[in-house]
C-alpha cells in the first residue's frame, strides 16, 4: 500500500476527476468492505494538494512583504491615482497634486436668479493626507491574521481603492452658510432684547427665507464622495419667528427695573459702583424651547463674561498674597513676640463673585461684599504658638576687632538681614538665601576679601564674619550640617575670645550665580520652626538659635593643629595703577600654613548617638606680597629676590 501511495503522480488529477474521486471516496463499497482504504488515499491528496497551495500563498506573500517592506503594496489605488509600490513619501506628492485639483472642484448652487460657486476648500473642506497614506499603507498590513492574509490574496487578484480621507470645518462651512442667508435677503430671526448705555433694546422679529443646511451638507458630501463637480438647487425653507416683540414686554419690564440703579460692591472697608451701562453688556437672551410666547423668554447674565469681567477690574484691588509676620524672642517676656502682624491672602472667587452680582441686579439692589478664598500665612500672628519656638537653643560669636570701617560696616549690614530668619520643620538653612544677593543697594561697601588664593577687596567684604558666628552656633546646637567650607588661609579675625582655628566657615557669591558659589548650610532636624537673631556689638558678632528643647549633648574636640607649612621664599609683587607714581606697599605678609581638625559628637536627650562627623581646615601658607606703581616696576623686594 505504501507503494502505491508512492506511485501516484502528484497534481496530475484534473478539477473533474477530483470531485469524482471524492464522490466515489465518501460512497461505501459494501462487496470488497474497502471505503476506508480509499477514503484515506483520497483524503491524503486533498490534505498534500491544500499544504502545497498554502506553502505556495506563503513563500508568495513573504516575498511581497519583502519587497514592499517599506512600500505601499502593489494594486492600490487612492482617488483613482496608482499609489502601488510606492514610499510614503512620493505617495505623498503624488497625492498632493491630485488633491490641490480636488480641492479647486467647485459646487454649483442656484436659487431663482442666483449662483453660488464655492470650491470645496471655500466649504472648510481639506484632504488628511497623513490618514490617507496610513489607510493605503495598511492595505495587507492589517493587525489581525485572517485580515491580513484576505487582504494580500485580494492584491493578487485585484486592486484595492482607498477612499480619501477629509475632514470639514464645521464653523467655517457655517460662516458660508449664513452669507448665502443673507443674500437671499434681510436675515430672519426672533425678536431679541438687548441693552445699550443702560438702557433696553427691542429688535423686532422679521421671518424670511433660509439655507436647509441639513440638505446642503448632504450635496456637499455627495460632492466629496464622487470627487466630481457638482451642481444643485440650493436648499431652501422658510423661517418663523417663535418669539415676537410682544413676548419680550414682561422681560422688558423686568430689565428696565434692574437698569434703574446700579449695583454697589464692598471689600475690606471700600466701595465700587456697578453702573447699569456696564452691567447691560453682560445681559443675554434665553428662550425656552418647551414653552411658547412670553413664558418662554428671559433675561440674565452671561455669568462667565461677567465673571472675567469682575475678576480683570478688581483682582489688583482684592487679590494678595498673605504676609508672614515678623517674630522676635523677647527677653523680657521669655517668649516668641510679632515685630510685625501677618496679612491674610485674599483672592477673588469669580464665578460665585458674578453670581452675587446677578442675584443682586434682578433682585434688591443689595450691597455685594466680594467673595473671597482666604490664604492663612505660614507665619500667622494670631497663632506664634504654632511655630513651636519655646527656648533658646544656641549662640554663637565672634570677634571683629581690627577690622577696617568696610569691613565692619559689611558685618553689620549682613547681621542685620540674618536677623530674623526663619527656619520651617525639617527645612534647610543657606547663609546666602538668608542675606541675599551681596550688592551696594543693600548698603554693602568695598573691603578686604580672599579672592581664591589672593587676598583683595570687593563689596562685601568681611560677611564671612557673619557666616563663621552662624557656623558656631549650627554646631552648638547639634544640627546637622550639609554645606561648610573653612577659609583658603588662617586668619586672626577668627581666632579672638577663646576661638581656635578651624571655627571658621567662608562663602561665596560669584558674578553672574550669587547662589552658586560656596554657601554654609545646616538642616533643622525638628518638627518645629527655628528663629535665627543675629546682632553686632562692636566688636561682637552674636547669633542666637531659637527653637523647641531637643535636649540634644554636644561635645567637640579640641582642634588638632598640624605642623606648620612654611611659606614660599619668593615675594610677590603685583603692579597696581591706582598707586600714585613712586608709591609702593606691602599688602600681604608671609603667614604659614597649616592643617586643623577637630570633632563634634551629638548625643540625644537619652544618649544615644547622632551625629559623629569631622571639620578638616586645609589652611594654605603664602609669601610677602607688594603692591607698586607702574613706574617702581622691578624695585620691590620681591625683585630683588634671586
Amino acid at each position: 500500500m505504501q507503494n502505491e501511495r508512492a506511485a501516484l503522480p502528484v497534481g496530475s488529477v484534473s478539477l473533474g476527476r477530483f470531485r469524482s474521486s471524492i464522490s466515489d471516496l465518501i460512497a461505501p463499497n459494501e462487496q470488497s468492505g474497502s471505503w476506508r482504504l480509499r477514503l484515506s488515499r483520497g483524503g491524503y491528496r486533498l490534505a498534500l494538494i491544500v499544504a502545497l497551495v498554502l506553502a505556495v500563498l506563503a513563500v508568495g506573500l513573504g516575498t511581497l512583504r519583502g519587497l514592499y517592506n517599506d512600500r505601499i503594496y502593489p494594486q492600490v489605488s487612492v482617488a483613482g491615482m496608482n499609489v502601488g509600490g510606492m514610499s510614503r513619501e512620493a505617495a505623498l506628492q503624488v497625492l498632493q497634486t491630485r488633491g490641490a485639483q480636488l480641492e479647486q472642484n467647485t459646487i454649483t448652487f442656484t436659487y431663482n436668479d442666483q449662483t453660488w460657486s464655492p470650491t470645496l476648500s471655500e466649504l472648510g473642506v481639506t484632504i488628511d493626507y497623513n490618514a490617507t497614506l496610513n489607510d493605503a499603507y495598511g492595505v495587507g498590513r492589517e493587525s489581525d491574521a485572517m485580515d491580513r492574509f484576505t487582504s494580500s490574496v485580494g492584491l493578487l487578484r485585484d486592486s484595492h481603492r482607498v477612499p480619501l480621507s477629509m475632514t470639514v470645518d464645521q464653523n467655517q462651512l457655517t460662516s458660508w452658510f449664513a452669507g448665502v442667508t443673507s443674500d437671499l435677503g434681510s436675515p430672519p430671526h426672533d425678536a431679541s432684547i438687548s441693552v445699550e448705555n443702560g438702557k433696553t433694546v427691542i429688535t423686532p422679529d422679521v421671518n424670511g427665507t433660509v439655507v436647509d443646511t441639513s440638505a446642503a451638507q448632504a450635496i456637499i458630501l455627495k460632492a466629496i464622495t464622487s470627487l466630481q463637480p457638482v451642481s444643485a438647487e440650493l436648499p431652501v425653507r422658510t423661517f418663523t419667528a417663535s418669539v415676537h416683540s410682544a413676548d419680550l414686554a414682561p422681560a422688558q419690564a423686568s430689565l428696565d427695573k434692574a437698569l434703574s440703579k446700579p449695583v454697589t460692591i464692598t471689600f475690606g472697608g471700600n466701595t465700587w459702583d456697578l453702573t447699569p451701562d456696564v452691567l447691560g453688556q453682560f445681559v443675554v437672551q434665553t428662550v425656552d424651547p418647551n414653552k411658547t410666547g412670553a413664558d418662554a423668554v428671559s433675561v440674565e447674565f452671561d455669568i462667565k463674561a461677567l465673571s472675567k469681567y469682575l475678576t480683570a477690574t478688581y483682582a489688583s484691588d482684592i487679590n494678595h498674597d498673605a504676609v508672614d509676620a515678623k517674630v522676635a524672642w523677647s527677653t523680657d517676656s521669655n517668649e516668641l513676640i510679632a515685630t510685625q502682624a501677618s496679612v491674610d491672602g485674599t483672592k477673588i472667587k469669580p464665578t460665585t463673585f458674578a453670581q452675587a452680582v446677578a442675584t443682586s441686579f434682578f433682585g434688591g439692589h443689595g450691597a455685594v461684599d466680594v467673595p473671597v478664598t482666604v490664604q492663612a500665612p505660614q507665619i500667622d500672628s494670631n497663632n506664634l504658638s504654632a511655630l513651636g519656638i519655646t527656648t533658646k537653643i544656641a549662640v554663637g560669636d565672634s570677634n571683629f576687632d581690627g577690622s577696617d570701617e568696610g569691613r565692619a560696616t559689611n558685618i553689620g549690614v549682613g547681621a542685620g538681614l540674618l536677623n530674623g530668619t526663619l527656619v520651617p520643620p525639617h527645612g534647610e538653612f543657606s547663609f546666602n538665601h538668608s542675606i541675599g544677593v551681596i550688592e551696594t543697594d543693600k548698603g554693602y561697601v568695598e573691603a578686604g576679601v580672599i579672592d581664591g588664593e589672593r587676598i583683595g577687596r570687593d563689596v562685601g567684604g568681611g560677611i564671612c564674619q557673619v557666616s563663621t558666628t552662624v557656623f558656631r552656633a549650627a554646631l552648638l546646637a547639634g544640627f546637622p550640617i550639609t554645606e561648610w567650607w573653612p577659609h583658603s588661609y588662617r586668619l586672626g579675625f577668627y581666632e579672638k575670645d577663646g576661638w581656635s582655628a578651624g571655627f571658621d566657615a567662608s562663602i561665596l557669591q560669584p558674578d553672574g550665580n550669587p547662589f552658586g558659589g560656596g554657601d554654609f548650610k545646616f538642616v533643622n532636624p525638628s518638627d518645629s520652626w527655628l528663629l535665627l537673631e543675629s546682632y553686632t556689638d562692636y566688636p561682637n558678632v552674636f547669633v542666637m538659635i531659637y527653637g523647641p528643647d531637643l535636649g540634644y549633648n554636644v561635645k567637640i574636640s579640641d582642634p588638632i593643629i598640624g605642623d606648620a607649612i612654611p611659606p614660599d621664599d619668593h615675594d610677590i609683587e603685583n603692579v597696581n595703577p591706582d598707586l600714585a607714581p613712586g608709591e609702593m606697599k606691602q599688602t600681604e605678609y608671609a603667614v604659614p600654613g597649616y592643617n586643623v581638625s577637630f570633632t563634634r559628637d551629638v548625643y540625644d536627650k537619652d544618649g544615644n548617638l547622632l551625629i559623629e562627623d569631622t571639620y578638616d581646615s586645609p589652611y594654605a601658607s603664602h609669601p610677602n606680597v607688594w603692591q607698586v606703581a607702574p613706574d617702581m616696576q622691578g624695585k620691590s623686594p620681591a625683585s630683588q629676590q634671586q
